[in-house]
């Protein structure tokens, strides 16, 4: 017998290092000065939320749409590419997935299966009698409210003759009679479960505004957004005089006095031009955003 030794191969491997989401945007913040709130007022959301997207706690997130959301928002809000970091988004939430989907499945016993032939469509029917249950005691409810006012109604609404006073004695409404059911079924009425905490709505944004106006002095500085961007503009005396989030489509006119100072973000999507002439942002960008002073 001829033992041959396999030769073993050294297979090398490169990894990708992607970046962290939250600490990419949490630096970037804190770079162009802006706080947690100032951040959440923008985005519309709450300060844990965006708290939460640079610690990447997703778990205290609604939910990996929302995340995915969120994240695309706050780099465009910053002028920060998107897609490396929604690449490592993605990464961080594929093994929450590859975990609740590892899950053993609950296996029957033999003799389960013999004594209860039926069960799944046994455990349907038990859900739909508690939907009937609880759908007809808010019916009843609901009725018996409606009955309630509309008595109280026409008791309020009784004309009083010219000359005799009313009785002083207080028409309290009658009490509505307790809901009964014909058949209960035999499960107990099931609790409804209280509404979840609603999140702002960030993702759908307002209808743009064609074109407005800031300040009423000083040379015309225009600024035209054909994507959704970040601006402020601070006067000679270092004081803002407009700062906010421009949606896509819209105009903004500020007038201030010279030397105005301006941080563009997203300076790709916004065409500048001051005293009537075109100012070329792309010398003056960095990193998706434009920092410059015109005169």
């Amino acid at each position: 017998m001829n033992d041959t030794a396999t030769p073993e191969v050294a297979v090398e491997t490169t990894e990708v290092a992607l970046p962290k989401p939250g600490a990419t945007l949490r630096e970037e913040r804190e770079r162009q000065s802006l706080t947690l709130t100032d951040v959440a007022r923008q985005l519309k959301l709450f300060p844990r939320q965006v708290d939460a997207l640079e610690q990447d706690d997703y778990g205290a997130l609604p939910g990996p749409v929302f995340v995915r959301g969120f994240t695309r928002n706050y780099a465009r809000l910053l002028g920060v590419d998107a897609e490396p970091l929604m690449r490592a988004v993605e990464v961080k939430l594929s093994p929450r997935r590859a975990d609740a989907a590892a899950q053993p499945s609950p296996v029957p016993r033999p003799g389960l299966a013999a004594v209860l032939p039926d069960a799944d469509a046994a455990t349907t029917r038990g859900r739909r009698r508690k939907l009937l249950f609880a759908v007809s005691v808010v019916i009843l409810l609901v009725g018996a409210y409606l009955a309630t006012r509309d008595r109280t109604h026409e008791s309020a609404s009784i004309d009083v003759p010219v000359g005799v006073a009313p009785t002083e004695a207080p028409v309290s409404p009658p009490t509505p009679a307790p809901a009964t059911v014909s058949e209960a079924p035999l499960a107990p009425a099931p609790i409804v479960p209280a509404a979840p905490e609603t999140t702002p709505a960030s993702v759908v944004p307002a209808a743009p505004e064609m074109e407005t106006s800031t300040g009423t002095t000083g040379p015309e500085l225009r600024l035209t957004f054909s994507g959704e961007s970040w601006v402020e503009v601070r006067n000679g005396k270092g004081t803002l005089i407009f700062g906010q989030l421009n949606p896509e489509g819209s105009v903004r006119i500020v007038r201030g006095t010279p030397p105005l100072s301006l941080v563009v973000g997203n300076a790709p999507s916004v065409n500048l031009t001051f005293r009537g002439k075109p100012v070329d942002l792309e010398p003056h960008t960095r990193t998706g955003v434009a920092r410059l002073t015109v005169e």
